[in-house]
């Protein structure tokens, strides 16, 4: 949680704003209609209510199968109040809309914050492959492809996306540890 503290002072300050723009320039190099609509499908599982639903199941299935940790899962709403609580605070804008590329597959589950940081999306699909225990090649790449998609499709910076792994995977780290 140090990392992610040092992190969001850094974009509090503007610190990382230069980097943030060549970074988003260089992903956003490739531009294809297709890409546009694979990103944007893939992101629509890091959307609230996608990553709510599943947790609620697996949750719901851990506890018919009487797992002593089948409320994990729903501490993402944990998760999603931290995301919320610092995208209030920390001031950082999401890039420009100019460059966006979402092809909007479900207008009515936007619901746009004042500033980007962290990335809730990132954050959220962190947070449940971590608490799932996932094998750690296949939660990186989810965790990966998700943070591209979100900084291709001109939705966020690399910066908060980096803030969203942090976050989520603090988060699922310290509700993990046994006493």
């Amino acid at each position: 949680m140090a990392a992610f503290a040092v992190l969001a002072v850094l974009v509090a300050l503007g610190a990382l704003a230069s980097v943030d723009r060549a970074i988003l320039a260089f992903v956003q190099q490739p531009h294809a209609a297709w890409l546009d609509l694979a990103a944007s499908l893939i992101t629509v599982f890091g959307q609230t209510e996608v990553v709510g639903t599943i947790a609620l199941g697996v949750a719901l299935a851990r506890l018919r199968a009487r797992r002593s940790e089948w409320w994990m899962p729903l501490l993402l709403a944990v998760v999603f109040a931290a995301e919320l609580v610092l995208k209030l605070t920390v001031p950082q804008a999401s890039p420009p809309g100019e460059l966006a590329r979402r092809v909007p597959l479900f207008p009515f589950l936007e619901a746009p914050t004042g500033f980007s940081f962290p990335g809730g999306h990132v954050a959220r699909v962190a947070f449940l492959v971590a608490v799932l225990r996932w094998p750690t090649g296949v939660s990186a790449a989810v965790v990966f492809a998700m943070a591209l998609t979100r900084v291709y499709l001109a939705e966020h910076w690399p910066s908060d996306v980096v803030g969203g792994w942090l976050l989520g995977y603090g988060i699922a780290a310290v509700i993990s540890r046994r006493p």
